[in-house]
């Protein structure tokens, strides 16, 4: 096929692009104290961070909520290492620190199978990081109290 050919076949059919989809690391949140009761506003464990692509969209966020409790968490994103807040602490991030706020994947729809949850957002979040890197703290929205080997994960699932 001459090129040509291909400007006039692009010109008649169009170009079909197809989002690459991109599922995170899978992280066991960190800190959490179990048998800890959690207040709403709590931070729900330490921070940890997320490997994504440079470029993207949160399409997804996962949380495998082993406890099975179905209680709202916020998972709070930065675009650069942020002050912790300690786990089980009011959520309380510095000024400084909101200026790499990238945004909020609220967890409100959990799926109940059994003696587990499954629970996602959809926060079609767009960012660009060249290091590729976000960084996370949970806040939760009720009273927690895990169980000893019930800590949760989380993961993403971004479009690029």
């Amino acid at each position: 096929m001459s090129v040509f050919q291909d400007i006039l076949r692009v010109l008649r059919d169009g170009i079909t692009i197809k989002p690459s989809i991109v599922v995170t690391n899978r992280v066991t949140v960190p800190g959490i104290g179990t048998g800890s009761a959690y207040a709403a506003g709590d931070a729900f464990g330490t921070r940890f961070v997320f490997e994504v692509p440079p470029k993207g969209t949160i399409t997804r966020a996962i949380f495998i909520d082993k406890d099975n409790e179905g209680i709202q968490k916020d998972i709070v994103m930065f675009s650069r290492e942020f002050t912790e807040t300690a786990d089980n602490a009011a959520f309380d991030p510095s000024d400084v620190d909101m200026t790499s706020h990238l945004g909020v994947a609220s967890v409100n729809v959990f799926y109940d199978f059994g003696s587990n949850r499954g629970g996602e957002a959809v926060p079609d979040l767009e960012y660009s990081l060249p290091d590729g890197r976000i960084y996370c703290q949970i806040v939760t929205k009720g009273a927690d109290n895990l169980a000893a080997g019930a800590i949760p994960e989380v993961y993403l699932v971004v479009k690029t």
